[in-house]
């Protein structure tokens, strides 16, 4: 099969690997031999790259792609799969397809994934949910765990399987540049029988000829010829493309018992390099990955949701005269919002081991997601709230107009509890333009009146003088001077994937709370110790170390920062040494409660080239330790870690991951191994280590590297290295990529994170209990001020409940507007072993009709007529996935 494997960006960046796209797809294109097929890729970005600079090919492109001589997809972007969290895949799957659509045509039906660096456990329920029964791997497989076969069946852990086919050690550049002579051509094919036979399982191997950036190979036609001469009679060699070898392959399976593989792939060690280094290169960027896909899925797409449920109108209306977003239009933004930042998830450029322009524009593609997801969250609420932005803009706003605090849950239980706010004090209209020279100048240093929520408790956590706009499409903005009040907040029960709407003035009556029914957390401070403490969690200060208890159970000195030397480069780590302990230099209480206390421990390298602060924090009622890091990087080639302590001496490692958790090993390798292991693993949002009954958790929010050891789980929060190859490492020698200097991948300035850990126990609600916890620290209950939304009558603020879900072992994996745009869509996944009878509450009768759908929204059973309970069976581990819709549309 000929192919190109086109790295969209790594050594170059992708405009400049565009100009040698086009002119491969030119060459491709001019070539018409009967019977002739070319594999741009899995990934169908490449098309839209290639039309950027030829438009005018758009029908001659679709024209070969649905006569099946030119193939693509089914991905976007050929993806790492290990960071990116499972609905992301899923959204890299539906862009590839739109792509596709587009041109008229529909990919090969096989999820193929050449040179990904190890693949997710859920990829044969991904590839069954969208019909795939044909995948193509290489790294992650082929180690001393997997069987020796080119082929295999592997089955997710609700039961989907997949047929893999397994590329051999040299992977998708094994039949490159084939020679056309006899003697040469007689030569090559001894040596590909002699790698592919010997762990061939059904008869049919699959020979890729091409290779990195490879054009078509010109004399590919007599190449053929003279491979299968010397071919015969041993093996009949044919050309072929994609769709047909599937069609092939699958027949052999149905005849041919194969091994079957469970779980992650992430050992080819001894079999090819594994490259399961990259977790921690340019952490920062795969932390704001995380941010991102969050902040997409749970506080963007529920509201868009939610605007449908409740707005029969805005179902209706496409296009508002006024020129204001309309939930018709909403879709095709966020489609586009979910491309951009697709474009940053090749393995290459999320993995980190590019060339630093490539990582300067994934910075900047970053920046332009992080715009598009406010305003798509601005839309989609005001259509949930039913605000026009144009009458809202005429409003007259000054500082004592009572205003409205809006409260968003995102999460798919109703919860109350501690609120993160940011209250809204209007100071000064602020002019623009050349009469705003003569405005008299603002005192920003008089008395401050700190807004007040109608019946909610605060807590001041600072403040800042910064520029608000209001914005509509018939004015210009309105552009006031504020301080912005960050408080926290006791915050009355919000409904599941809801908004409640509070009333907020300088004097608004908030008399009515009972203070001593607000649960609160402590400050005691001593000459030698600080403790905080709730009715759940106890953390103590003492001599710069910081002892945790919870549960019944105490853990001393839990937390400490560790620097090591590594010479690695962008793949593979190199550590050098014993690790150096930072020193804790200085210990301040930050906040003192009722709602929230905090103590920030501020440590620093013997050379102070590296300074941490850990702010503790324990919120009221909270169930786990929050950890908000920031520091400066001023040392180059080491890597820095976030180590909590566990006190399990051999413990069993159970780690979130795309859609469930899975138990993680760290894999083993032969003695003539090419590459040492690796001993980190991919972090999503939580790695958990069970021992007799016990558990401990750690929580992070988007750094991609944790380890898990005897004694201790660790966070990478960063990793400086200065190549993207070197090819003197012990522990991998030889390049794995060309050679490069990446100053900007030292990571030297400024990072962030927020960690957790939690004590609890290996019980049967044990995962509930970790989901819940993650919520609460990545996706707490949080609002702003409103200054022109009406604001509610009281004493009852206005509540907009969304789909909730009720099961144990049940979590949320996406509440979104489908596809077809005749409804939405509400994902679950069952985290248990155990199959689960469980319903979504949604917030009226509808009636509803609702379908259950695989992954790709294409139906598994007749719809059916519902009320507000829409119940499901769940079965173990099973990723659920209902479309609802109304009759009309239905």
């Amino acid at each position: 099969m000929s192919h190109t494997h086109w790295d969209r960006e790594w050594y170059h960046t992708a405009a400049r690997f565009r100009q040698r796209l086009v002119a491969l797809l030119d060459a491709v294109l001019e070539r018409r031999n009967d019977g002739e097929t070319f594999l741009l890729d899995g990934q169908a970005i490449t098309l839209l790259d290639y039309l950027t600079v030829r438009p005018e090919r758009e029908a001659e492109l679709g024209a070969r792609l649905q006569a099946g001589s030119l193939e693509a997809g089914p991905w976007y972007v050929l993806a790492d799969n290990l960071i990116p969290s499972g609905e992301a895949i899923l959204r890299n799957l539906e862009a590839g397809h739109r792509v596709m659509r587009r041109l008229g045509a529909a990919p090969p039906p096989v999820l193929y994934c050449p040179d990904t660096f190890g693949h997710p456990a859920a990829l044969p329920s991904i590839a069954a949910g969208y019909g795939f029964e044909t995948a193509i791997v290489w790294r992650g497989a082929g180690g001393a765990s997997h069987p020796n076969s080119d082929a295999f069946r592997w089955r997710a852990a609700d039961g989907a399987s997949v047929a893999a086919y397994h590329l051999p050690p040299d992977g998708y550049e094994f039949g490159s540049a084939l020679p056309v002579e006899d003697d040469a051509a007689a030569a090559r094919w001894q040596h590909i029988s002699d790698v592919l036979v010997a762990r061939n399982r059904t008869g049919v191997v699959l020979l890729l000829n091409g290779a990195d950036h490879h054009a078509l190979q010109p004399d590919v036609i007599e190449a053929v010829a003279a491979v299968r001469h010397a071919a015969a009679p041993e093996a009949i060699v044919q050309r072929s493309a994609l769709s047909a070898f599937a069609v092939r392959f699958q027949r052999a399976c149905r005849d041919t018992e194969l091994p079957v593989v469970q779980g992650e792939l992430r050992d080819s060690y001894g079999y090819t390099w594994t490259l399961g280094g990259t977790l921690g290169t340019r952490a920062q960027q795969k932390r704001r990955n995380a941010i991102l896909e969050r902040a997409l899925l749970r506080d963007v797409e529920p509201w868009m949701a939610l605007s449908w449920l409740y707005h029969a109108t805005a179902r209706a209306r496409a296009i508002a005269s006024n020129g204001t977003v309309t939930l018709a239009q909403l879709p095709a933004l966020l489609n586009v919002a979910w491309q951009e930042l697709l474009e940053t998830h090749p393995h290459d450029t999320l993995c980190g081991c590019s060339i630093d322009g490539v990582a300067r524009a994934m910075d900047a593609r970053q920046d332009r997601v992080r715009s598009q997801t406010r305003g798509l969250r601005e839309a989609a609420l005001r259509m949930a709230l039913q605000q026009d932005a144009v009458a809202a803009r005429s409003r007259a706003i000054c500082a004592a107009t009572e205003q409205a605090v809006v409260v968003r849950n995102r999460a798919a239980t109703a919860r109350g509890g501690v609120a993160e706010l940011r209250l809204i004090e209007t100071l000064a209209d602020v002019g623009v333009g050349p009469d705003s020279a003569h405005a008299t100048p603002i005192d920003v240093g008089r008395d401050s009146r700190r807004p007040l929520v109608s019946g909610v408790p605060l807590q001041s956590m600072g403040a800042l003088v910064a520029h608000q706009r209001r914005e509509s499409p018939q004015h210009y903005p309105d552009n006031d001077l504020v301080r912005v009040h960050r408080v926290v907040a006791w915050i009355p029960e919000v409904p599941a994937l809801g908004l409640r709407v509070f009333a907020s003035a300088p004097d608004v009556d908030a008399g009515r709370v009972h203070h001593d029914e607000v649960p609160t957390v402590r400050v005691v401070e001593s000459a030698t110790d600080v403790v905080l403490e709730n009715d759940r969690v106890r953390v103590t200060v003492r001599e710069g170390h910081v002892d945790l208890e919870q549960g019944g159970r105490r853990l001393e000195r839990v937390l400490s920062i560790e620097s090591i030397a590594d010479l690695g480069d962008s793949y593979t780590p190199s550590v050098r040494g014993d690790p150096e302990r930072l020193t804790c230099v200085e210990t301040v209480v930050q906040h003192r409660g009722p709602l929230r206390a905090a103590v920030r421990l501020t440590w620093e390298s013997a050379t102070q080239d590296i300074r941490v602060h850990t702010t503790m924090v324990v919120d009221a009622a909270a169930e786990l330790l929050r950890c908000d890091v920031s520091g400066m990087n001023r040392r180059r080639n080491h890597r820095l870690q976030l180590k909590w302590r566990t006190d399990f001496a051999d413990p069993v490692t159970v780690a979130d991951a795309a859609f469930g958790p899975v138990e993680r090993h760290v894999p083993r390798a032969p003695a003539d191994s090419r590459e040492a292991v690796v001993p980190s693993m991919p972090m999503h949002r939580w790695a958990t280590q069970l021992s007799h009954g016990h558990a401990v958790t750690m929580f992070a929010d988007g750094l991609a590297e944790a380890e898990s050891a005897a004694g201790a789980l660790s966070i990478t929060l960063v990793r400086a290295i200065g190549e993207l190859s070197r090819g003197d490492l012990p522990e991998r020698p030889g390049h794995a990529g060309w050679p490069s200097p990446t100053p900007d991948s030292q990571s030297l300035g400024g990072f962030r994170a927020r960690v957790g850990l939690m004590l609890h126990e290996d019980g049967p609600h044990r995962l509930d209990t970790v989901s819940r916890a993650a919520d609460a620290l990545l996706l707490p209950l949080c609002g702003e001020t409103w200054r022109d939304l009406d604001v509610p009558p009281t004493p009852t603020p206005t509540q907009i409940a969304g789909p909730q879900l009720h099961g144990a072992g049940l979590e949320v994996s996406a509440v979104t507007l489908a596809q077809r745009g005749d409804g939405i869509i509400l994902r679950a996944v069952n985290l248990s072993a155990n199959a689960v009878q469980g319903h979504w509450q949604l917030p009226h009768d509808g009636p509803w009709i609702v379908t259950r759908c695989r992954l790709d929204e294409t139906p598994l059973e007749s719809p059916v007529r519902r009320d507000a309970r829409v119940a499901f069976l769940a079965g173990p581990r099973e990723i659920v996935t209902l479309h609802i819709t109304v009759e009309q549309l239905a």
